[in-house]
């Protein structure tokens, strides 16, 4: 039976693991100093190589003479380590193995000692399909284990574990493996295999695997089956990815608004077997590097590309560029569970070329990108979810004993507009503003704007107008309050102002109405 190449050149010692210096100096330091630790987790993306760096751990702190930190696999220990009937180092797979009575199992095994080397080591892939109750039964053990037992924790979603798990182990975050290094090792592999190839093509292999490891040698292992003798066009053919001029061809069909353009190009890609969600992640990658060229000069991409992409570059700019990729961002979907899906990725991209054919979402970007300053250096944050945490939001500024700008009282401004669409833009900030509200402190202020109507903030120029009435408007207007709104605001690029409506609303009626539904008796003299 054929051995897959990731498995038969899965690294041995930590001399062959690529894209992870830090963790591989912090761990042969370890075992060099002999201080090992009795839990670790090993989180990261698919194929970066935490399982093996698990393995290459665990026979090395058993080793008798390690070579670097890497064991020797010459003594005694590490030959009977190698052995299919070893049981000093367990592997267990978590999502075939997730129950308690799995773990119950494993608390028993625990207190045997290992039979040939130091150390016995248990190994748990993909940690976070454990059950809750599973968690709870190995919390004890994992954190008063006896003095021979190491634990490493493997998984590709770190934050489905508890909390109490994590305070446990000392974690090690695996990166995305570097496309250079990644060409690096496929190169070498094919000429250890007799494979030819031209640089080219092992190139367009580095970058199908994304920074995986795993999932890189996974494409060079399908199109070595094809062919000794590989060629760009070839593995193109193979893999069913399109070229990079024919995405850059695309890109500028889509600039230039050739609509005819738009729908052959991508007619011609999706005719040479080429997938329609495939060719919208294509754009995107493409429109991030056209950025990057344009605002550094770099952009990963070989010579004759850039030589394109300079061209290109002349015809468009940043704003153009956001816009296209959130346009095909929001299409994604659409994309996926469509029945004709690339009828649904040449709508998204002709409502970019015309204008008039934009839909909801494509016009609303139309409108951020006329709106929003012109410093492309901060581009406007998108909206997210009420449930995602903002960790990029400046701190809140301390304003002591000052006045806070007055605001002139303001009549009801006419709050729909002609197409009955309330401010998108403005609706942005307002949930940025909430979310940030919600995680700092201001609860009295987070109230505020939290029953604050979606229709009394507006976007007039370079402000972010707030109509609030009577009763909400000292506190929006009180100085520490509007200090911290503001720092928001003009983290988006506005200038805050707070408008007082002319309600004409009698104040006690005002009361009144407040309390109408609740148990209070209400006498009016």
């Amino acid at each position: 039976m054929k051995t897959a190449l990731y498995r038969k050149y899965r690294p041995t010692s930590f001399d062959g693991v690529i894209g992870q210096d830090v963790i591989v100096t912090t761990l042969t330091n370890q075992i060099k100093k002999g201080v090992v630790s009795h839990a670790y987790l090993f989180t990261g993306s698919r194929g970066t190589g935490k399982t093996s760096c698990a393995k290459i751990f665990a026979r090395a702190i058993n080793c008798k003479t390690p070579i670097n930190g890497s064991p020797c696999g010459e003594c005694e220990v590490c030959k009977a380590l190698a052995s299919p009937s070893n049981l000093d180092i367990v592997e267990m797979d978590a999502a075939s193995n997730n129950g308690v009575d799995k773990i119950r199992d494993l608390r028993e095994s625990v207190g045997y000692l290992p039979s040939a080397g130091k150390y016995k080591v248990y190994i748990i892939d993909e940690v976070h399909m454990l059950s809750g109750s599973a968690f709870n039964a190995l919390l004890k053990t994992l954190e008063e284990p006896p003095a021979h037992v190491v634990f490493i924790l493997c998984t590709t979603e770190v934050h489905k574990l508890p909390a109490t798990i994590l305070s446990r182990c000392m974690r090690f975050d695996f990166r995305l493996v570097p496309t250079d290094k990644l060409f690096a090792l496929v190169k070498d592999i094919f000429e250890k295999e007799g494979v030819t190839a031209d640089d080219k093509a092992i190139m367009h292999i580095a970058k199908l695997g994304e920074g995986s490891v795993r999932d890189t040698l996974s494409v060079a292992d399908r199109c070595k089956s094809a062919s000794d003798n590989l060629t760009y066009e070839l593995v193109l053919e193979i893999t069913g990815s399109g070229s990079n001029e024919d995405t850059a061809a695309l890109m500028e069909a889509v600039i230039d608004s050739d609509v005819g353009g738009v729908i052959k190009k991508a007619e011609q890609m999706a005719a040479e077997g080429r997938s329609v969600s495939r060719i919208s992640r294509d754009l995107t990658v493409y429109a991030r590097d056209l950025m990057l060229y344009m605002t550094s000069g770099e952009s990963g991409q070989s010579a004759e590309s850039v030589a394109r992409m300079a061209i290109t570059a002349k015809k468009t700019d940043i704003g153009f560029l956001v816009r296209l990729v959130r346009t095909i961002g929001g299409a994604d979907a659409e994309i996926r569970y469509s029945t004709a899906p690339r009828i649904a990725l040449e709508s998204a991209l002709l409502s970019l070329c015309t204008p008039s054919l934009a839909t909801d979402s494509t016009a609303a970007g139309a409108n951020a990108q006329s709106s929003a300053p012109t410093d492309t250096s901060q581009p406007y944050p998108a909206a997210q979810s009420n449930n995602t945490p903002q960790s990029d939001i400046a701190p809140q500024p301390e304003i002591k004993n000052k006045t806070a700008p007055v605001a002139k009282p303001a009549a009801v401004p006419d709050f729909e507009k002609p197409n009955g669409r309330t401010d998108e833009k403005a609706l942005e900030v307002l949930g940025r503003i909430r979310r940030t509200l919600r995680t700092s402190g201001f609860l009295r202020l987070f109230g505020e704007y939290g029953a604050l109507p979606d229709d009394r903030v507006r976007i007039v120029g370079d402000k972010f107008v707030v109509y609030v009435d009577d009763g909400s408007y000292l506190v929006f207007n009180e100085p520490d309050n509007f200090a911290a709104v503001r720092s928001v605001v003009e983290s988006c690029g506005y200038t805050l102002v707070i408008e007082k409506l002319k309600s004409g609303i009698d104040p006690l009626e005002q009361i009144i109405k407040s309390v109408q539904g609740l148990e209070i008796t209400v006498i009016k003299k």
